[in-house]
């Protein structure tokens, strides 16, 4: 969801406000809170698209893996029945 420009002014402005009337620690946040502000004004207005957005294509229907009918089991000389660790 996009912010709106003029809300982001509108807060810059409440925090400029706060700043001149705080002390040196609420000026310090308000100028930072300012900041970054800006910063998201500056990068919403890099990031409009010139064209439309793409839209997202579903993917078609992968097939089903295919069930395994048979187990057949290895058997060698010298093996230890179903272990993992059978060498």
């Amino acid at each position: 969801m996009a912010i709106g420009q003029e809300r982001v002014i509108t807060e810059i402005e409440k925090h400029a406000r706060q700043a001149r009337s705080g002390d040196s620690a609420k000026m310090r946040e308000s100028v930072a809170a300012i900041r970054a502000l800006c910063d998201l004004l500056l990068e919403s207005d890099e990031q409009q698209p010139a064209s439309p957005a793409p839209r997202a294509v579903p993917l078609a229907a992968s097939p089903s893996p295919q069930p395994v009918l048979s187990e057949k089991k290895l058997e060698e000389d010298g093996a230890n029945g179903d272990s993992l660790f059978e060498f």
